[in-house]
This record gives structure tokens, C-alpha cells and sequence, in this order.
């Protein structure tokens, strides 16, 4: 049974509110901890003519860790990947999506092999996304992935309450479900961000996750993004 760490929530890095006309994109890094451990990092660039938020956007990430689950015996597998995509953006007064679609790359080692893997190895794939966010006071946010040929996803919603303008500090509630052919797991948390000061903005995330077979596990994960 596959253990993956919770690694979503990349792109609801972006945005503490609407991009200024200005901004050209955004870069973002983090990561989590549970049953296993990963983290990423990536940007996105708006393509001439065109600004953060506004028409269409190259973003490209990588991504790497670990976690382990129990064939035949324990397997501890540690994994790379790497994506670039093309995304469409739009936004206004009442928020802001991107939808994206591009090719992925992930490589998988297993120890000891597990043959009856299917992701093991190095396998493309193409990946399709969707996130973005609705309202300013109260906000409910989305985050949508899916690899095609992998078939893979995480889908997360994320409801928050606006504290403070000045800092753009949110509190609120997230609710994760991510899986593979191998694996199916839910996750419930809690959620803060906050800006961090020269258009930074950090965010952390703490609760519980739970896959069949399995009691809950707790997790945790960090980031942080600059809008430039």
C-alpha cells in the first residue's frame, strides 16, 4: 500500500488577492511532512504582452521525496519529477483561475524493486491543472491535478476568512483527497497565511490524513511565494 506526502497546495501559493497590472509572475517553493516527506519548487512567467493573472503564462516546477509502503515486504521509494506547462489566466473583481496542460517527467527508485509497481522507473506523462480562488473576505480556493497516463490526482478546496487587510492574513479550513492506481488517501486541516513583506507571502497547513487500512497520520507543510 503506497504512502505518499501531501504535496498540493502549490499553486494557491500565488495570490493574496488580484495581480496588479504590473506583475509579471510568480516564484514559490515548500513542502510537507507525514507519513513521508517532499517538497517543490517553481515559477510561472507571463508571456509577452501579457501580465500575472491576464492572458497566457509559461510555469515550469520540479519536485522531489520520499515514502515507503508494504508489498511483499517494506519498500522505501524516493522520487524526482519535473513539469512545464502552458497556462491561460484570467481575473477580477471576483477572483482569479488558471487552467494549464504540459508534459511531466518523474523518475521513481524503489528498494528493493517492487516490479509489481507501475510508476516505477522513469515515466512522462501529461498533466492537466485547474486552481484558483472566488471572493476576498471570505474565500474558497481550488487546486485541481491530474496526470494523465500516471493517472494521478490531488484535488484540494480551501475555505478562508480575510483577518487583516494590511497583512493579508487568512485563516480557515482545507480538505485534501489524492491517490493513484495504488492508493487513495483524504486529508483535514487547518490553514494560515500571511504576507511576508516585499511581496512575499508564506502559508502553513496542520491536520490529519487518512488512507484505507490505516489509522490517521498527521501532517504539516510550509511555503512560501513572491509575486514580481
Amino acid at each position: 500500500m503506497t504512502i505518499r506526502p501531501i504535496l498540493c497546495g502549490m499553486t494557491l501559493l500565488f495570490s493574496s488577492g488580484v495581480a496588479e497590472a504590473q506583475d509579471r509572475g510568480v516564484i514559490y517553493a515548500g513542502g510537507s511532512a507525514g507519513d513521508g516527506a517532499g517538497g517543490y519548487a517553481g515559477g510561472l512567467v507571463a508571456l509577452p504582452g501579457d501580465s500575472l493573472g491576464h492572458g497566457l503564462a509559461v510555469r515550469a516546477g520540479v519536485n522531489g521525496g520520499t515514502y515507503r509502503y508494504r508489498a511483499s515486504e517494506r519498500i522505501e521509494a524516493t522520487y524526482l519529477g519535473a513539469e512545464i506547462a502552458l497556462v491561460y489566466q484570467f481575473s477580477g473583481d471576483w477572483g482569479w483561475a488558471n487552467l494549464s496542460a504540459g508534459p511531466r517527467i518523474t523518475d521513481t527508485d524503489l528498494d528493493p524493486d517492487d516490479p509489481g509497481n507501475k510508476l516505477r522507473g522513469t515515466r512522462f506523462d501529461a498533466g492537466l491543472q485547474s486552481d484558483g480562488a472566488l471572493g476576498n473576505d471570505w474565500r474558497l480556493g481550488w487546486f485541481g491535478s491530474w496526470g494523465v497516463r500516471n493517472e494521478s490526482y490531488i484535488a484540494q478546496l480551501r475555505l478562508t476568512r480575510l483577518l487583516d487587510e494590511g497583512s493579508q492574513t487568512r485563516v480557515g479550513l482545507e480538505g485534501i483527497l489524492q491517490g493513484d492506481p495504488t492508493y487513495k488517501r483524504g486529508s483535514l486541516g487547518g490553514h494560515v497565511s500571511t504576507a511576508l513583506g516585499s511581496n512575499w507571502q508564506g502559508q502553513v497547513s496542520i491536520g490529519a490524513s487518512e488512507q484505507a487500512g490505516r489509522k490517521a497520520k498527521p501532517y504539516a507543510s510550509l511555503g512560501v511565494s513572491r509575486v514580481f
